[in-house]
């Protein structure tokens, strides 16, 4: 059993990251002494084994294009959403065919697409668009809601009370393992930094805190919305609204405008978070196709916008026809809901071995002083054992609708070896020596 409410959702979510926030600090560390731009799949094949760098970052494309086909689905059912609720622009039917939400879907990954293509200042004036909408919007109504209950006091609002935010809420190792499965998808994105280090000044050390920082404003956005949520709404309203506690609140907190207002937040979000997948993701196979371990069509750079574009195209067109699959489904967000848990284990398990790879490759600087041991050593095995720990109790518990990550996980296993088999004598990819860092700086 788990905690009622909202809480059932959101605790874990802020309860994952501290184990989140540990890998962040591996990926800090790491990248220091290896900026590159496929990130863990690079520092995995130097510091454990590059079998072991190649499989994770198999896992790492997949599952950003497992991504690529969900969340562009729920933007293409909000954006009709949106024209329908507010506008009355489309019909009702309109709004809820899955055809129609597929192409909407399609569209907005050809845009996020392009956007990645022509460049990198490009994409990050679009980012800064996106987070402002949904930042502002987000924090704005939660700051206003919380005023709300404190000057006006609404039927069925309630005071904050620190309990919301206790661990001990959650009770049972299989609900705080899929709590903490779906708080690692919630947080995911703060390590898009990483992979563009290569084309970011000072990449020894901004990419890092950049992943860092994202990481404390995500729980800062997250733990605001999440109190607001519980102060202004009754508990029994909060879990009759499911997923779209989130419009409701709006409503309830501005009436019906707010509302719209909020389904634009969080359609400017998901048209985020699907580019902030696609840049990595295309990032990580150039990375591979340099090393010579992956397809050579995704390390074309365009000669003009300098950008991997045809790996880009490639994983693009892989999610749209993923997308065109789902209109054999009868609700594109039922496909999204039951996905979320996949990506997550997935997630958490590339960040699990990350940091269990950070602990090593530092494991000589133990001792040197305390802050080094614990950001390099400590932290990261702690969080990297718990993220593994959490993947694999999810796998066990979910059966057969965990297949999506079985599938995952075990093509990557004969996918390594024939690469290694078709690579050998052309690469010293496989052959590396291993590296271990035995100074701080």
């Amino acid at each position: 059993t788990s905690v009622t409410g909202v809480q059932t959702c959101a605790l874990p979510i802020l309860i994952s990251f501290v184990p989140v926030l540990f890998i962040a600090m591996s990926y800090f560390h790491l990248n220091r002494r290896n900026p590159n731009c496929g990130a863990s799949y690079a520092w995995l094949s130097q510091v454990t084994s590059p079998s072991i760098g190649w499989f994770n970052g198999w896992v790492q494309i997949a599952v950003s294009v497992l991504f690529c086909v969900t969340a562009p689905l729920l933007a293409g059912q909000y954006t009709l959403q949106f024209l329908h609720d507010a506008f009355n622009a489309i019909s009702t039917e309109t709004a809820n065919s899955t055809t129609a939400i597929a192409v909407v879907s399609a569209v907005w990954l050809i845009v996020v697409t392009f956007i990645c293509i022509y460049g990198i200042r490009w994409t990050t004036n679009f980012q800064w668009v996106l987070v402002i909408i949904e930042y502002v919007c987000v924090i704005g109504f939660s700051v206003g809601g919380i005023i709300k209950v404190i000057l006006t006091h609404p039927a069925g609002s309630t005071n904050f009370h620190l309990s919301w935010l206790s661990p001990f809420a959650i009770h049972g190792w299989s609900a705080a393992a899929q709590g903490l499965a779906l708080g690692v998808f919630f947080f995911w994105g703060w390590d898009t930094a990483l992979n563009l280090t290569e084309e970011t000044k000072h990449s020894t050390h901004v990419p890092g805190r950049a992943g860092i920082i994202s990481m404390w404003l995500l729980l800062f956005v997250f733990a605001l919305n999440f109190v607001a949520i519980q102060m202004l709404i009754p508990a029994s309203e909060i879990r009759h609204q499911d997923v779209e506690v989130l419009f409701y609140f709006g409503q309830q907190f501005a009436g019906p405008w707010a509302s719209y207002v909020m389904v634009f937040a969080v359609l400017a979000s998901t048209v985020a978070t699907t580019q902030t997948t696609l840049l990595p993701a295309a990032r990580i196979s150039y990375a591979m196709t340099r090393d010579g371990v992956f397809p050579r069509l995704f390390g074309t750079i365009h000669p003009k916008f300098k950008t991997p574009a045809l790996g880009t195209l490639v994983l693009s067109f892989a999610s749209i026809f993923g997308i065109m699959l789902t209109t054999l489904s009868t609700s594109a967000g039922s496909v999204f809901s039951q996905l979320v848990d996949n990506i997550g284990v997935l997630v958490a398990f590339s960040y699990g071995i990350t940091g269990l790879a950070c602990a090593w490759a530092f494991r000589k600087v133990w001792g040197q002083t305390v802050r080094s041991t614990l950001t390099m050593i400590v932290a990261p095995l702690i969080g990297g054992v718990i993220l593994l720990i959490v993947s694999g109790l999810v796998i066990q518990e979910a059966g057969l609708s965990s297949l999506p990550d079985i599938v995952i996980l075990g093509l990557g296993l004969p996918l390594v070896l024939i690469t290694k088999a078709r690579t050998k004598g052309k690469t010293e990819f496989f052959t590396q020596p291993r590296v271990a860092y035995d100074t701080i700086d």
